[in-house]
């Protein structure tokens, strides 16, 4: 199955480990050992998953799942920018988080002696490109040492190189240009870091207005994100943190008092499927109701391929219905009886809330 895998990056004290606690419930890492990363994963809540297991009686409920990467044990002096050790621990993230300090707490040194969130956006966009000029220039040296040695295959690798280290010279995130589908691939093959999706999480103080839609974000964070193609939001994250620490009974009548009345846990999720362009579809039955994330354009043959390989090897047809038909209708028998379920040959474009039904044989 497709694992989303998201790199969380920021300069010290932060509020990076904060968010990586809030999303995964793990505990702050407080090590100050060896530098290393640290993976977690969250559950996409999902009330679609919910209809379908009362409905169906499933025994079973999955949800689709958000992994995370948090670098940690780096030491405070480390902080001040985003080290190559760091970001060569994300570098194989479907999508970047950078969380950027707007908080002011005096108690918590900054590592460049102020608070400045456009300073700091900028400083962490300027050590991708470095890292990833580093990544292309010795590519393109030894690419040109290979052609010259007669390997003549490589013209096209060493095109997309050269052209990679022209955008980066520029200051621009590899992402701000076009590329052919070819290029693509030749770049992707080396996991470059201005080329992923991302996402700045503007953090905020316990006071602060926030919200989703970019609600407490200032207009030139918004600006420049937008230019880069990155998402942009505003979080309480010490108020995250703090509720995240109390027992689940009390979280709801605390984060009510608090006026979280939505966490960066449940809206978090949907904007990452959003930056990502993924969708998600189901399976229904009294087994397992489940949730599965896809990329938009894929087809009910790779979807078959998400719930196991068999599926996908032997695939004879797909049985689909949507979760408006399904809803609307009450069951499976009611979207037959209304004519509204279709059987999809295996080049069928999966749509957002599809329910499958697979036929296979292996």
């Amino acid at each position: 199955t497709f694992k989303m895998k998201v790199g969380i990056i920021g300069l010290g004290q932060s509020g990076k480990s904060s968010l990586f606690h809030t999303l995964t419930g793990q505990p702050v890492d407080t090590s100050s050992g060896r530098p290393h990363k640290r993976p977690g994963r969250a559950l996409v809540m999902d009330d679609r998953v919910e209809h379908i297991a009362k409905n169906e009686c499933s025994r079973k409920k999955t949800y689709a799942e958000v992994n995370f990467v948090d670098p940690v044990g780096f030491t405070p002096d480390q902080g001040k920018n985003l080290s190559s050790e760091l970001l060569g621990m994300i570098r194989d993230s479907d999508l970047l988080v950078l969380v950027v300090r707007a908080f002011s707490a005096p108690s918590v040194a900054h590592p460049r002696e102020s608070v400045d969130g456009m300073r700091d956006i900028n400083i962490c966009f300027s050590d991708m490109i470095v890292q990833d000029m580093y990544l292309f220039e010795g590519l393109l040296e030894r690419s040109k040492k290979a052609f010259e040695r007669g390997i003549k295959d490589l013209a096209k690798e060493i095109d997309a190189a050269s052209k990679a280290v022209e955008v980066l010279s520029d200051g621009q995130l590899l992402s701000e240009v076009e590329w052919t589908s070819e290029e693509l691939e030749i770049l992707n093959a080396y996991q470059p870091l201005t080329l992923k999706n991302g996402i700045v999480l503007w953090s905020v103080d316990e006071d602060a207005s926030c919200g989703t839609d970019g609600v407490g974000v200032p207009e030139e964070c918004k600006i420049l994100c937008k230019e880069k193609g990155w998402g942009i939001e505003a979080v309480r994250l010490s108020l995250e943190s703090e509720v995240m620490d109390l027992d689940y009974e009390d979280r709801e009548e605390f984060s009510h008092e608090l006026g979280l009345d939505e966490s960066i846990r449940d809206w978090f999720p949907p904007i990452v499927y959003k930056q990502l362009g993924l969708l998600s579809f189901y399976t229904a039955g009294p087994k397992e109701a489940a949730a599965r994330a896809i990329h938009q354009g894929e087809t009910a043959w790779d979807a078959a391929g998400k719930i196991h390989s068999d599926i996908q090897r032997g695939f004879i047809r797909a049985e689909v219905m949507s979760f408006e038909d399904y809803c609307k209708f009450g069951s499976e028998d009611g979207v037959k009886k209304a004519g509204r379920y279709r059987v999809e040959k295996k080049e069928y474009i999966v749509q957002e809330g599809d329910i499958f039904y697979f036929r296979f044989n292996v």
